[in-house]
Formats: C-alpha cells, sequence, structure tokens
C-alpha cells in the first residue's frame, strides 16, 4: 500500500503530488467511473507522460486511477470547457503551483542548513589543520626559512585552492565544501608525518602539493 497523505485537492503518494479520478469526477460534477472509463480510453497517451498509478479506495471495493500535474491536465483537455470543468482546471493549475512552491521553498532551506553543517564541518577541520601549518611553519623557520614563517599559510591556500579550483571558500557547494575538508585533513597528514619523520621543510611542502594534485587527478579535476 503506498503512503498517502492528503493536501486539498491532491494527495501524496510516495512523495509525489497526484489527484484521483474520484477528486476529478466530484470537481466537475461526473461520476467516478465515467472518469476511470476516459483514464483507460486514453492510457497509452497518458502514460507518455510516465505510468498512471491505481489503488484501491481506502474500506471501499472501487479502484481509483492517481494523475500527476500533466497526466491531469491533459485528461482536462479531453473535457468539454463548461464554467465548472474551466473553474476546476483554473484550481487544479494553482494547486500544483502552490505545492511546487512550497517544495522549493523548504528544499532551499534543507540545502541552506545542509550548506551551514558542511561548512562548519569544514571550519572544524581548518582549525585543525591551522594549528599544524603553524607548527610547520616554525619548523621550517627552525630549518633557517625566513619565507615560510611569513608566506607559508597563504602559500599552503592557494596550493589546495588552485589544485581544487576553489575561487571563494566561504561561497561553495557542498559538494566542494565536502573536498575542501579532504583535502585540508591529506595535508595536515603529510605535514605531520614529514615533522615526525625530520624531512626539509621544502620537501614536506612538495608532498603535500604532490598528494593534493594526486587527489585532484583521481577526482578528475583539471590541476592548475
Amino acid at each position: 500500500m503506498s503512503n498517502l497523505q492528503n493536501s486539498a485537492l491532491l494527495t501524496n503518494i510516495n512523495g509525489e503530488q497526484r489527484i484521483s479520478s474520484e477528486v476529478i469526477a466530484e470537481s466537475i460534477g461526473t461520476v467516478y467511473k465515467a472518469t476511470n472509463n476516459l483514464i483507460r480510453k486514453y492510457l497509452p497517451e497518458l502514460e507518455e507522460f510516465g505510468e498512471v498509478h491505481f489503488e484501491k479506495a481506502v474500506g471501499q471495493r472501487k479502484k481509483l486511477a492517481y494523475l500527476d500535474e500533466n497526466q491531469a491536465i491533459f485528461l482536462m483537455t479531453l473535457s468539454k470547457n463548461t464554467k465548472v470543468v474551466v473553474s476546476f482546471k483554473l484550481q487544479l493549475v494553482k494547486e500544483f503551483s502552490r505545492l511546487k512552491r512550497k517544495q522549493a521553498i523548504i528544499d532551499a532551506r534543507h540545502a541552506k542548513v545542509e550548506w551551514q553543517e558542511r561548512r562548519s564541518i569544514g571550519i572544524v577541520t581548518r582549525h585543525t589543520q591551522t594549528d599544524i601549518i603553524q607548527e610547520f611553519l616554525a619548523y621550517a623557520g627552525n630549518q633557517g626559512s625566513t619565507n615560510y614563517p611569513i608566506r607559508g599559510y597563504s602559500m599552503i591556500t592557494r596550493m589546495v585552492n588552485t589544485a581544487l579550483h576553489v575561487v571563494d571558500r566561504d561561497d561553495c557547494p557542498e559538494d566542494e565544501l565536502a573536498l575542501i575538508a579532504t583535502a585540508d585533513t591529506l595535508v595536515a597528514k603529510v605535514l605531520t608525518s614529514g615533522m615526525e619523520n625530520g624531512l626539509a621543510y621544502k620537501n614536506i611542502y612538495k608532498q603535500c602539493r604532490a598528494k593534493i594534485h594526486d587527489l585532484a587527478d583521481v577526482l578528475d579535476i583539471s590541476v592548475g
């Protein structure tokens, strides 16, 4: 049995808004059997838009057809434009439009929340990486570097952004944020390993760059 939730004229069947043949019949002043017969007569044409859903009415023997937006609008083109039919067509279009606008708002909110959550994860990852970078910059300074302690942080950030084609970390889609977080984690791991093994700071940087470019290659990102 499908998951049915009623809303005004329409019924939510497995996440899709549809209208039943019974509601159509009641709205234009006919009986559901007549509407069902019309649907079955033009079933091949209706199913060019997708499968027509048939389901037994709850607690009854009759079987109803449930049409999606395109199917319902096509079916109504087959009806004579009486005053009642025209009024129903208008109501039907308005209802589908209202629910689509409502769903668009919900989708936008969900996308915003997901982006914020992903961005928060990226910020936490970045903070952890920042501590390791600061340790690496001091490590480079102890090996005699005068450039890395001053410019090393921006160099590493630019290296990652360039390899992944990131323009602005604060204005990235969710999938890019996840990729950046992965790259930042990889950089932190390479820096830590290099320092633990006592490698020269320039070699550690080169290893980081190679690993990030390898990641970009695996993900089929064109490396600059």
